[in-house]
């Protein structure tokens, strides 16, 4: 507990050395601080609009570039195969004549 009071004793002292700025540095540094902030809000925000326009533009032209009158085809629709045509045989494997595969490592 005397380590807390300690603690809380020397903050207080340090706190009485601090220099703090006056009401009118106070207001003069907030003041210029979000003047700066809305500039650059400004800024951004013009540049992100001229910058969609550029893209919305190009994009309209490109499209408009694009459009041909292509033939409409009729679509195209597979041929069914009945079941009892299927081929349901499955493929066999034989093992026994398979070739190892060589590469570099295992010639």
């Amino acid at each position: 507990m005397s380590k807390l009071i300690d603690y809380l004793r020397s903050s207080k002292n340090e706190l009485h050395k601090v220099t703090w700025p006056s009401r009118e540095q106070t207001v003069r540094y907030s003041a210029l601080v979000i003047i700066i902030s809305l500039g650059v809000a400004a800024f951004f925000g013009l540049l992100d609009m001229g910058l969609s326009r550029v893209v919305s533009t190009t994009l309209t032209q490109s499209q408009a570039a694009q459009e041909v009158d292509l033939p409409i085809e009729a679509p195209v629709v597979p041929d069914t195969i009945p079941l009892d045509q299927v081929n349901t045989e499955q493929p066999t494997i034989d093992f026994d004549n398979v070739e190892p595969i060589t590469t570099p490592d295992n010639q």
